[in-house]
């Protein structure tokens, strides 16, 4: 017995003798103990800003131990030389519950590393190149699925309580939709598809609560009742009717496929590459898994940005009446605006930008892990690191955006209103109209803006630093799509109706994987 003690007590001091000369190697963060790390530091929700405080005191460049080593990125500068400048950052950490969006791992376009993720990601923005993204094939796909918005807008009824989720949110499915499967849902039978958004609804949520936290953190936990069932299994079931949903749908369209027609969706042009290329790692194992990260992640962040700049016009509507105007003196009323209409339409363009700035929706990114010693700007990371890079505190730099906690799209526009400014610049703001901020909670979205002209002071490029869509080798493949999306929709939305709130309009974003606006209804006013 005694020796038994002995040999626990030498095992304890030798553990956490290797785990403080461990933490040394790592940049400076918050002090961890032996076994938990920092996970009783940890708040139930709002991370982000947790993080945020503490790069205030440690610097933009912290670890964080979950019990495992975790480098916090904060800072533009930081994430630029990890994921733009070095390629050793590409991989992921595979680790629960990131691993639960796959049936199976280190497969599709979120989970590959190496060679296989090049392969994947080649070979989608080929398939998208090839079906027109950056040309009018798929704009006309577009603005088809807005036409087929305004006309369920159109049938509503009471438009003194409009609800805008359903019909903004099959606009966006039925793009990807059609991009992915040929085909689209008439939103008087969409039944499915909306049991389907409300799967992937709460598997986002549930990815951030405590017991997903401490399943990350112990993989082991999935094992154990209760936390194993909320943390890990709960999620596994629910998101199963998700993959089941898709592998149906993706066997469909393989049935289909006839090799002596041009492919007309992306499965089919994915058999055509399969066929072409003859590589191992193009089969239909990746080819669902693909679609699954393509349906999630091109509908999920997108149509919650169209929901969030509705919320604000309504909040701020001198800024949506501004737009509204820009749009109809170079767009007119008997057409849709266009992709040609946009470098003519700079507000309507900055008004995008700053919702995306200012309601921040993805505060972290998901997991990145290097595979070798590098140092980021100078502080030593070593191999098997994982990194988590916060857009959060980038896109609320004040010494970048300057009074960040401001709604103004005025800040990416040069002084002439006309056109973008690729500078930053200090607001001259009176005393009386900025916010104090010591007492708002922490994800609420300020309620005011600058009213007064706008000082310039260069220093640093406010385009460049507004990164919604991350950067580097691992930036969302979908961007230039989303893009589209969001001015063609969101300048469709403001051109043909006003939009005027029932209620008091709350910019607090709501906790989850994507930082959710509250809902809302509101009254549409018909422009024409």
């Amino acid at each position: 017995m005694g020796l038994a003690i002995i040999v626990i007590f030498v095992f304890l001091v030798l553990y956490i003798a290797h785990f403080y000369w461990n933490v040394s190697k790592y940049p400076k963060g918050p002090f961890p103990l032996p076994f938990i790390g920092n996970l009783l530091q940890f708040p139930a929700e709002n991370i982000h800003v947790f993080y945020d405080d503490l790069a205030k005191i440690y610097g933009p460049c912290f670890t964080i131990w979950t019990p495992l080593p975790s480098i916090v990125l904060t800072d533009y500068e930081q994430i630029k030389d990890a994921f733009v400048t070095q390629e050793t950052f590409t991989y992921r950490s595979h680790l629960p519950p990131e691993t639960l969006f796959q049936p199976h791992d280190h497969t599709g376009l979120m989970l590959t590393d190496g060679d296989d993720w090049k392969l994947q990601r080649k070979t989608a923005l080929k398939i998208l190149r090839n079906f027109g993204l950056g040309k009018n094939l798929m704009e006309e796909q577009v603005i088809g699925s807005i036409r087929e918005m305004q006309d369920q807008l159109g049938q509503i009824k009471d438009k003194s309580d409009v609800d805008l989720f359903w019909p903004i949110q099959l606009c966006v499915g039925n793009i990807i939709n059609e991009t992915l499967f040929g085909f689209h849902y008439k939103h008087e039978d969409c039944g499915k598809f909306q049991t389907f958004v409300k799967v992937i609804d709460t598997h986002i949520k549930s990815l951030r609560t405590r017991f997903a936290l401490l399943v990350a953190a112990f993989p082991w936990l999935r094992n154990v009742p209760v936390v194993g069932e909320i943390g890990y299994h709960f999620m596994r079931r629910n998101i199963d009717l998700y993959h089941n949903f898709m592998e149906q749908e993706v066997a469909s369209q393989i049935k289909t496929y006839n090799q002596e027609e041009e492919p007309t969706n992306f499965v089919h042009a994915y058999m055509r590459e399969m066929e072409i290329s003859g590589k191992p790692g193009l089969n239909p194992t990746n080819l669902c898994a693909s679609v699954v990260d393509f349906w999630l992640a091109g509908m999920e962040t997108t149509s919650n940005s169209i929901r969030w700049s509705i919320a604000y016009m309504m909040k701020y509507p001198e800024i949506q009446d501004k737009v509204r105007k820009e749009i109809q003196e170079n767009v007119g009323s008997s057409r849709l605006p266009s992709i040609e209409d946009k470098p003519n339409l700079p507000y309507t363009q900055a008004v995008i930008h700053e919702v995306q700035r200012h309601s921040n929706m993805v505060p972290m990114l998901g997991s990145h892990k290097n595979i070798k010693d590098t140092t980021i700007l100078g502080k030593p990371v070593p191999a098997e690191t994982f990194i988590f890079a916060q857009l959060w505190s980038v896109m609320k730099n004040d010494s970048v955006f300057e009074d960040s906690h401001l709604f103004n799209p005025d800040r990416y526009l040069h002084s002439n209103g006309e056109t973008f400014r690729k500078v930053g610049f200090k607001a001259s703001l009176s005393a009386g109209r900025k916010l104090a901020i010591a007492d708002r909670p922490p994800t609420q979205q300020t309620d005011s803006r600058p009213s007064c002209p706008i000082g310039r002071r260069g220093y640093r490029d406010v385009i460049e630093r507004t990164i919604p869509f991350s950067i580097g080798k691992r930036n969302c493949i979908g961007e230039g799509l989303a893009r589209m999306e969001l001015f063609l929709i969101f300048s469709a939305l403001i051109q043909n109706y006003e939009f005027v709130a029932t209620s008091n309009i709350d910019l607090t974003a709501q906790w989850s994987t994507v930082l959710t606006v509250k809902p809302y209804t509101c009254k549409s006013v018909p422009q024409f």
